[in-house]
């Protein structure tokens, strides 16, 4: 098999893995917010930024560093120096990570009380903490497996992590709901260390085979290695971890400035879990499809990068931001029309709704951000992406702590509207120096809005005269509104149904 053929084959693995544990990870938190509540899931989501933070400071950087010189010596023969990189970032990273366990662990109520300002959040910091160094290690052994192109090994690894958790979850729930919701909170949280500790069996032993092969002799010695991995991790870390950090502070600062706002602190973490552990994932599922179509074109408009191709750049791009607004502008008409009816039919409740509502006018922006990244990272600009997340993010921290004591959850909608039209548009521009110009035609926006309200309308009226309350029926519906709107748009010239054939 040729490299490209293997990429491209690695890249469909990887996005099908990808869906695969979107969908079952989507499932999850459907199961767990029904079975925990809104304050459940605003405790659990507290727990979630110091996981990925711990992750970004103690793997995330190492393990791109791992698979960076894997595919480099691979290409050189130079098997005994793959042993030595590995040898030396597992040892940095399990370091690091048991280190970041024992300071979780036993701070663990200086963290829940004087950080989260949650009490009940201690049992499951002191539970996570025990995964870190499985997290990390299995998290460095899959960066291998990445350099030598074996995406099955880390794609299966995602799997058997997803389900782990969810079947312990599943088989505990119950017990552990009579025992009280912190406990509750602490078995959710227990099901993603079995399914990290889980990945990491299952990746160690699809290891095992291969480390006969990295004992052999090389001319890198183990203090090159630690310098070499050290040197290229650093910065990545650093990167990363800047962003976790930023992230990790607005997460914990949303239901402290509610509290502000004037609400009782169960109620401000009751909408915390609301926004973030259950409307926001709603909103961000269909992405999934985005997310397959991104990872197409990164390698498509790397290639015509490196071909000094520009007008293949443009063209790519612009058939991709066309798809994206299209799927965008339709995913944001129906979660504001039909956000009640889509709530309970996912969640069997309406009390977010509003949240619904409300992230749906953003959706054609958050949807188009993972394209135009995608494409900067086609074209070598993962600095400028860098960049373009740290403003996104402090404008959003900004609007948390200086705006939502007086407007609410409003603020945080308004702060992150702003940051990704900001990012969005300095995103276009950055990408218009590096290829021929691209642009979509007002026009066609205009006649996607018309439709997608057309739809809506349409929809909206069709349910007044049916069933209430269905979810059968509020799902055919939605299902209606969308291939109405499709055929709306091959009628209006705006797409051809063949040409998303062609995509799919």
């Amino acid at each position: 098999m040729t490299k490209s053929k293997t990429i491209i084959k690695g890249a469909f693995i990887l996005t099908l893995a990808n869906l695969v544990t979107r969908v079952m990870g989507f499932m999850y938190r459907v199961f767990m917010s029904k079975a925990l509540g809104a304050r459940g899931m605003g405790v659990f989501q507290l727990i979630m930024p110091i996981y990925m933070l711990v992750f970004s400071l103690c793997a995330s950087g190492i393990a791109t560093t791992v698979s960076a010189c894997t595919a480099a010596r691979f290409a050189q023969k130079d098997s005994g120096g793959i042993g030595k990189i590995l040898n030396a970032s597992l040892f940095i990273s399990v370091f690091l990570s048991v280190l970041a366990g024992i300071i979780v662990y036993f701070g663990a109520d200086i963290i829940s009380g004087k950080i989260l300002h949650e009490p009940d959040t201690m049992p499951a910091l002191r539970m996570i903490a025990l995964c870190f160094p499985f997290m990390c290690a299995g998290a460095v052994l899959r960066g291998y497996f990445y350099g030598l192109q074996k995406m099955s090994i880390p794609a299966a690894s995602q799997i058997i992590e997803q389900s782990v958790r969810i079947c312990l979850v599943y088989f505990l729930c119950d017990a552990m709901l009579e025992k009280g919701l912190k406990y509750a909170c602490a078995m959710a949280v227990m099901g993603m260390a079995c399914g990290e500790t889980a990945s990491f069996i299952f990746t160690l032993a699809a290891f095992v085979p291969h480390k006969k092969a990295l004992g052999r002799g090389t001319v890198l010695t183990d203090g090159a290695a630690v310098s070499t991995v050290i040197s290229m991790a650093v910065p990545l870390t650093l990167n990363r971890g800047t962003a976790s950090l930023l992230s990790t502070a607005e997460h914990i600062l949303i239901p402290q400035r509610l509290v502000l706002h004037g609400m009782t602190n169960d109620h401000a973490l009751s909408l915390f879990g609301g926004l973030c552990g259950m409307a926001a994932p709603l909103v961000m599922f269909p992405c999934s499809l985005l997310t397959a179509l991104a990872t197409a074109i990164m390698p498509a408009i790397s290639e015509y990068n490196a071909a000094q191709n520009k007008k293949a750049v443009a063209k790519t791009l612009n058939g991709a931001l066309l798809f994206t607004a299209v799927f965008g502008i339709l995913a944001g008409g129906i979660f504001i029309t039909f956000s009640k009816e889509i709530s309970l039919a996912v969640y069997g409740r309406t009390d977010i709704a509003g949240i619904l509502r409300l992230l749906g006018l953003i959706c054609p922006f958050l949807y188009t951000q993972v394209i135009l990244s995608a494409a900067l990272n086609g074209i070598n600009c993962q600095l400028y992406i860098f960049k373009m997340g740290l403003l996104g993010s402090a404008i959003s921290l900004a609007a948390v702590y200086f705006l939502m004591p007086g407007y609410g959850l409003h603020a945080y909608i308004a702060g992150r509207a702003v940051s990704v039209i900001i990012t969005n548009r300095l995103s276009a521009l950055r990408l218009l120096r590096e290829s021929e110009k691209f642009d979509i035609d007002i026009f066609i926006i205009f006649r996607c809005i018309i439709s997608a309200a057309f739809v809506c309308i349409y929809g909206a009226i069709l349910l007044r005269h049916l069933e209430s309350g269905s979810v059968f029926v509020s799902c055919a519906v939605i299902l209606s509104c969308c291939a109405v709107y499709f055929l709306l748009l091959d009628a209006l010239g705006v797409i051809q149904i063949d040409n998303c054939k062609k995509l799919f």
